[in-house]
């Protein structure tokens, strides 16, 4: 059975989805930071031996971290059986437990649950085989599988089982971690605020023109005076700070170095 979400109605299925949930959760949003009372209600589940979460988010290839704070991804790293992916073209938002999914316009963000005009369908599954329709709610969750199986994973790990009794029964012996590259990426980007460098030419972002080396100030003058009035630090500039070259949007006040000249800048 399929349902559409107004926003007014939106947070509060979401939320509902899941308190419901008692065998896992999917969370498929390039954009996650826990609302409170959704994070109070994954802190309830987190220390369950049989309750699954996988998690997939997406965006900010210099910077992870804007997509999925490390604070949230410790969070996420407590459960006992978690699977954390990233995936840079990820812009669909899903999500999902044993009974039912949404297919949303809505990142799992606080921002956007709080403020945003969103809307999404709800597909619940009926376990009667007889009675209903599953076959939507059975092709976005295979869909979604691929997705997951075609991302990086950052972090997973699971509940370790042992034989006992003469190898006739299983009990549960602690977590073990199958795989984690999170330090790894998230210590990528280097922030421009932490950017040393004996470099002492720079060049203002926006004009091109040269001025002193300086990544918390990659203005000159007159253009700072301008920038000011609207301070937007994700607005795309034009210039690299670094080496002056075109950067095609790809540089802010935030990020004034293209990317692949960070290594040579702190150097």
């Amino acid at each position: 059975m399929s349902r559409f979400i107004k926003h007014t109605e939106l947070a509060k299925e979401i939320k509902k989805l899941f308190e419901e949930a008692e065998d896992g959760i999917t969370i498929v949003s390039p954009y996650i930071k826990l609302h409170p009372d959704i994070k109070k209600i994954l802190h309830s589940k987190k220390n369950e031996e049989d309750f699954f979460i996988q998690i997939m988010y997406g965006k900010n290839q210099n910077d992870i971290s804007k997509s999925l704070s490390k604070e949230d991804l410790e969070f996420f790293k407590e459960f006992k059986n978690v699977c954390i992916h990233y995936q840079e073209n990820l812009h669909a938002k899903y999500y999902a437990n044993e009974s039912k999914s949404i297919i949303t316009s809505i990142n799992l963000h606080e921002y956007s649950l709080n403020h945003n005009i969103e809307v999404g369908i709800l597909l619940e599954r009926n376990n009667f085989p007889f009675v209903g329709d599953n076959s939507m709610d059975e092709e976005v969750f295979e869909y979604f599988g691929d997705v997951f199986d075609a991302s990086q994973i950052v972090f997973e790990k699971q509940i370790k089982e042992k034989k006992v009794f003469f190898g006739l029964f299983s009990q549960s012996d602690g977590t073990e971690i199958l795989e984690d590259n999170s330090k790894k990426m998230y210590s990528k980007f280097v922030s421009p605020n932490t950017v040393k460098s004996s470099h002492k030419i720079g060049f203002c972002i926006r004009t091109g023109e040269k001025i002193p080396f300086n990544a918390k100030q990659p203005f000159s003058e007159n253009v700072f005076k301008i920038w000011s009035q609207y301070k937007n630090k994700d607005y795309k500039e034009k210039y690299c700070h670094f080496s002056g070259e075109k950067s095609n949007g790809a540089t802010s006040f935030a990020k004034p170095i293209l990317a692949k000249n960070w290594k040579q800048a702190i150097s």
